[in-house]
Parts: structure tokens; sequence; C-alpha cells
């Protein structure tokens, strides 16, 4: 992920403010442990009566981290109480999602925590600045929450960027990270890709091979320059200067070609009934594939 600049700007404050945020939830942004005031107390509360925040954008937890947080809580218990807000008659967490996991790990029962008065604004606000002044949000969950900023508090992406210290670059390289296809979004949450080789998949023409030359990077461990490469390759034999006009009935059969091989396939007709058909492939690896399709074994 990208280096931050910094802290929150200087200017949230009012920007919260401008949107239903209180000055309460600002606070707690910046500092989630504080202890309760006077009008709050640390109470014994029911693990099988807490939600999670439902404007929560981290999706991930690391399992080994989450195992050792357990055992601390099991020697120790739970140092700092976590905080949630009544919904119903449930609660849901505002702060301390990994203490309940943690805690339900080793089957305790109660979590000590203090109940806040917060609404979904506030709730939003601190679920998402909270997490992007951490390190190890995943690139998606990252670009998720830039999203989601802009959603809860109508910011554009300038506004998001300037707020959270971030270039205005940042916030847009990762949000355009979002309409990768599912499976590579996940490549990329589990690091087999890194943000560079998943930008640079961005920039192919023809987005329905985006989730096959993402596994065939993957495969070929390509580095971003290579990647790079390999879509400026594929987008030159995307397009013909000289091209003809194409008669909808082979544009089709070049569409049901392409779905069929998963590659750029082109058809040339010629004026007698004769052409030819020229289908695309970026390595030996991909040649196989097309040949397996065919049922041809080449010796």
């Amino acid at each position: 992920m990208a280096n931050k600049k910094g802290g929150l700007g200087k200017g949230l404050g009012g920007l919260f403010n401008a949107n239903n945020v209180t000055e309460q939830a600002l606070e707690h942004t910046k500092s989630v442990t504080k202890k309760a005031s006077d009008t709050e107390s640390v109470e014994k509360l029911d693990l099988n009566k807490i939600q999670a925040n439902p404007f929560q954008p981290r999706h991930h937890f690391d399992d080994v981290k989450l195992q050792e947080l357990a055992h601390s809580i099991k020697e120790n218990g739970v140092l700092t109480p976590i905080i949630v807000r009544k919904y119903g008659d449930q609660y849901q967490i505002i702060a301390g999602e990994r203490r309940v996991r943690a805690s339900q790990l080793i089957d305790a029962s109660t979590i000590s925590g203090i109940v806040r008065d917060v609404d979904d604004d506030t709730m939003a606000a601190i679920a998402l600045v909270e997490n992007l002044q951490r390190d190890d949000l995943d690139a998606i969950e990252e670009a998720q929450a830039y999203a989601s900023l802009m959603t809860q508090l109508h910011l554009t992406q300038a506004q998001v960027a300037e707020k959270v210290g971030k270039e205005r670059a940042t916030v847009a390289n990762a949000i355009r990270l979002l309409k990768l296809p599912d499976a590579v979004q996940e490549l990329l949450q589990n690091q087999d890709l890194s943000m560079g080789q998943a930008r640079a998949l961005l920039g192919l023409k023809a987005k329905n091979q985006i989730d096959h030359v993402a596994k065939l990077v993957v495969a070929r461990d390509l580095n971003v320059r290579q990647v790079e490469a390999l879509i400026k390759q594929m987008n030159n034999g995307d397009t013909d200067k000289n091209e003809k006009h194409v008669s909808p009935y082979i544009s089709a059969l070049a569409t049901q070609l392409e779905e069929k091989f998963g590659t750029k396939v082109k058809v040339n007709a010629g004026s007698k009934g004769s052409g030819k058909i020229e289908i695309n492939y970026v390595s030996n690896e991909d040649l196989g594939r097309i040949l397996s399709l065919i049922d041809i074994e080449v010796d």
C-alpha cells in the first residue's frame, strides 16, 4: 500500500460536524481505547449478544494474531474494554472486534465493554477513519473504505484524500481496484498479486480477459514491467487501423469464439466466402490451453 502523508487533516472535525457526525465521534477515532466518561461504566457483556460493526471495512483477520491475542486474554483477561452501542436487545461493536473474536476462540461467555449512544453516521466515521489510520488494511479493504467514506459522508475523491492525509492519485488508484473481477480482487487480498500488477491489469482493453491474464501473471510470476508489456502487446493486437467494416454476423462469431477460447479472436472474412481466423495467445502455456480446448496434442 502507498505510504501515508501524515495524520488526518486539520479540518476533519468541521467536515464531520457538517455531515452530522459529532465531535465525540472524531475524538473517538483518535483514541478508541479511552476510559469511560463520568456517565458511562464498564459492564460485563454477554458475548452471544454482540454483533459486528455493520460499517466495518475490515473483512480479513489474521488467524495467527487472533490466536496470540486469545492466548493473552486467557492468561490476563481483556485489559481494554470494547466499546459498543445498544441495538435492540443486542450490541453492535464500535471498537474491539479483534478482542471479541479472540474471546470467542477461548469460549469466554462475557467480555468487558462500554456502552455508548452513537448514530449511524458516527458509527461509520469511527469504523472507517479508525481503520484508515492503521497500516494493515489490505488493498481491497482500503479501497472499499474510501468508497464507503465517499458514500457515507458524501465526499469526492479529492476530499477523501485531503481528509485522510493521502494523495488524490492514491485514493483514485485504490478505488479503481474495485473494478477488477472478484476473483482478481481475491488474488490481490491474498497478496498473490501486487498493487502494481493489479493496476496494470486494469489497462487491458478486453475486460473479459482480465481474470485469465491475472492467473497467468501469478503462474509465471511476472513482475510489474512484464505485466505492463504483456498488456501493451495484447492491446496492440486488439485493433487494426486498416480494419474494414465487420458485419454483425462476423462480429457475433468472433465474440462466440472469444468466449470459447478465453482470448482475443479476429475473424477476417473475404468477399467470396473465404477468410481466416486468428486466435491470440500470450505464452506457450496459453497456447497449450487453447490446443486442449480443440482436442489437439502436439508431441
